[in-house]
């Protein structure tokens, strides 16, 4: 018999569970009150005994400790019930285990566990276990999970889908799918947040495969524009925090996110899941770690910048090639051309009658091959020194020792970074591949390079503890940076991207590109596409072929080009449809330009019009909700109700790196897409894409 078989049962029973909750909550509440009484008696027993025996302030320090630990549990258990209140399951199946006598157990699957000690069992299991695994894998019949114990097997028998919000379920839907389409589409023609927000309700089976790969030590995966990928590798990083509680932490995992407003985006998900938020950096920052911050450097945004308008062919070239496996190739044989050569030893005189030989010299240095020639110099001076004064019988002043480490670093022709790289074109016979900006600036491209070769002379002088390493956006990073990311952590990593979205075609890679670097990297792809309408996909289809691409069925407007005589008649337009979006059911709308100085520039324009908008540069630090400016790179990995994209003509959207950005502007929009211009239409849209 089926347990709360009519929709009226499970609304009964839901009922029930927050009642449930409820208590639970009231008594955790009534225990915290009384912990917190218990530590305030303990402080003041100790603050009016001023002559406690030692071993009694052992004991009461010993209590308050346990106090505190017991305490903490608590209160995280209390914001873990508060925050399932509202929705304390999304789902449910009903599964029977082939083994004799077994019984149909209804699952409830939902963001986090409950377990009822009255009723000593789980009334709601946390989607990450491994029998909510079934929920996304499994259509009705035959199923099995693996447990602690090995492989369950058995079969589905009933599998519902229900939106509860607030505590009221708003419906529920029989399904024998993974996600049934009618619960996809509700949640797929949802508004954009300001926040990115999990997705447990609707994971696909696809992207439940990525979520539980706990084989894979380096994944790699490459998502269409609208896959999900960033929200996956972060549900990724939340189940394997479930799986691996004890071992993996979250200050133990690092995300490399492209931007600030980008990190402050995603920022919600993890919380939302039961998860403390994780460390982030960026690419830049590490690197320059790796120099000591030794030296002003173009960043990446800076370098996109200047490639979108009108950049030197000489720049592109030296872009060009130091993403090229063959730079990478010559650098190493560079390296080994200093360690055989640039050490030139000379006879050093240590005291009136103690030379010590360059012959020797030499051969202690060959002698520490193993460590990084810049390490070598303080080893070799003890060692000599030891010799030394076991052969001549005397005492080693510390001046005599500084003096020696001194003379022997001097030996060596390679102190100097900036100096070495630059002999490294000069050796390759490609000096015009190196070019120092005005105030000694190094150009974005040569960052890596130089990182590369610092721990190559120098070794990695910034050891981390990272356990896992999340990457986003991994197109945008060339074969030489995921060469030093493998030289600094040797973790597991999930790595992520769209070899179509990125921003700089001269200096990007492919999945396959990274494989090549990660020699044990497993590449997963994301093909299907959930954030934008039919019409919105087929759009940036003919402005950018993708032939994996699957489309969900959710159809909508179709895009709007606008064609206005001039520009100040193209701003008017625009603040026509801003005040059409005011008054539409969409709540979040993105005016996506190619430069971030054509987003200030029309940010100024439309404030004579309004004051709501907000413009969003590279220097943000968080996501504003509401009508944005911004430039494609930085709204690449957010999503709008509403994209208007300004200046689509000719002049503005012709090259290669331009067709780029245009993409990830138009896929950027969920419901709505309007491109406006003056002049001449850009040859990237196509002409039955007309209205």
């Amino acid at each position: 018999m089926t347990f709360n078989k009519t929709e009226a049962q499970e609304r009964k029973y839901l009922q029930q569970i927050i009642t449930i909750l409820k208590n639970t909550i009231n008594n955790t509440d009534t225990f915290i009150k009384e912990h917190v009484d218990t530590l305030a008696e303990y402080k003041d027993y100790l603050w009016s005994n001023k002559d406690i025996d030692p071993h009694e302030i052992r004991s009461m320090r010993e209590s308050i400790l346990n106090h505190f630990a017991r305490g903490e549990n608590v209160i995280d258990k209390r914001k873990r019930l508060g925050k399932i209140l509202d929705i304390p399951y999304f789902g449910r199946i009903d599964f029977k285990e082939k083994k004799g006598g077994s019984k149909i157990i209804p699952v409830y699957i939902g963001v986090h566990t409950f377990y009822d000690f009255e009723t000593k069992s789980n009334l709601i299991y946390d989607w990450r276990a491994p029998v909510s695994g079934m929920f996304y894998d499994y259509e009705l019949g035959e199923a099995s999970y693996l447990s602690p114990s090995g492989k369950v097997e058995g079969e589905l028998s009933l599998k519902r889908q229900f939106r509860i919000r607030k505590g009221i379920m708003e419906y529920m839907i029989e399904s024998s799918l993974t996600v049934h389409d009618d619960i996809l589409q509700k949640e797929l023609s949802l508004n954009a947040n300001d926040k990115m927000k999990n997705i447990v309700a609707t994971i696909q089976r696809e992207q439940n495969q990525i979520i539980r790969n706990e084989d894979a030590r380096v994944l790699i995966i490459q998502g269409v524009a609208g896959s999900g990928k960033t929200s996956i590798a972060l549900h990724r990083i939340a189940y394997l925090l479930y799986t691996q509680k004890g071992n993996l932490s979250s200050k133990d995992i690092l995300i490399i996110s492209p931007n600030k407003v980008f990190a402050d985006y995603i920022s919600n998900v993890l919380p939302e899941l039961g998860e403390e938020n994780i460390p982030e950096t960026s690419i830049d920052q590490i690197f320059s770690n790796i120099l000591d911050n030794k030296y002003k450097y173009q960043n990446f945004f800076d370098q996109v910048n200047e490639l979108l308008s009108n950049p030197a062919s000489s720049f592109i070239d030296r872009i060009q090639y130091k993403a090229t496996s063959d730079f990478i190739y010559h650098l190493n044989r560079f390296i080994l051309h200093v360690e055989n050569n640039y050490f030139k030893a000379v006879d050093v005189k240590l005291t009136k009658h103690i030379t010590v030989p360059a012959e020797f010299i030499e051969e202690q240095f060959r002698r520490f091959d193993r460590y990084p020639i810049r390490q070598r110099f303080e080893t070799m001076t003890d060692h000599i020194l030891e010799i030394m004064t076991i052969q001549y019988r005397f005492s080693v002043t510390t001046a005599e020792k500084n003096f020696l480490k001194k003379e022997i670093k001097k030996m060596f022709a390679g102190n100097n970074d900036i100096q070495v790289y630059k002999d490294f074109f000069e050796w390759i016979g490609k000096p015009e591949m190196f070019k120092m900006r005005k105030n000694r600036m190094i150009e974005y491209s040569d960052l890596a390079p130089l990182a590369y070769l610092h721990i190559a002379l120098e070794g990695n002088s910034h050891p981390n503890c990272v356990k896992h390493l999340l990457i986003d956006e991994m197109q945008d990073y060339s074969p030489i940076q995921y060469s030093i990311i493998q030289k600094l952590y040797s973790c597991p990593k999930t790595i992520l991207g769209d070899a179509g979205q990125s921003v700089d075609p001269y200096g990007s890679s492919t999945a396959d590109m990274i494989q090549e670097v990660f020699a044990t990297g497993k590449v997963m792809k994301l093909c299907k596409s959930y954030r934008s309408t039919c019409e919105i996909t087929d759009f940036a289809q003919k402005i950018r072929v993708n032939s994996e691409l699957e489309q969900i069925a959710r159809h909508g407007e179709k895009p709007q080009i606008l064609k206005f005589k001039e520009e100040e008649e193209e701003i008017s337009g625009i603040a026509d449809l801003i005040f059409v979006f005011k008054k539409s059911i969409y709540k979040s709308l993105g005016i996506v330009c190619k430069t971030e100085f054509q987003a200030k520039e029309i940010t100024e324009k439309l404030k004579l019009y309004m004051d709501d908008i907000y413009f969003l540069s590279n220097q943000s630090s968080g996501f504003i909700h509401g009508i944005v400016i911004t430039s494609a790179h930085m709204a690449k990995g957010l999503e709008f109700d509403e994209v208007i994209i300004p200046q689509a003509n000719s002049n503005n959207y012709n090259s290669g790196i331009d067709k780029n950005m245009l993409y990830i502007a138009v896929t950027r929009a969920m419901h709505r897409l309007t491109l406006t211009y003056s002049g001449t239409r850009s040859g990237f849209i196509s002409s039955n894409t007309m209205k």
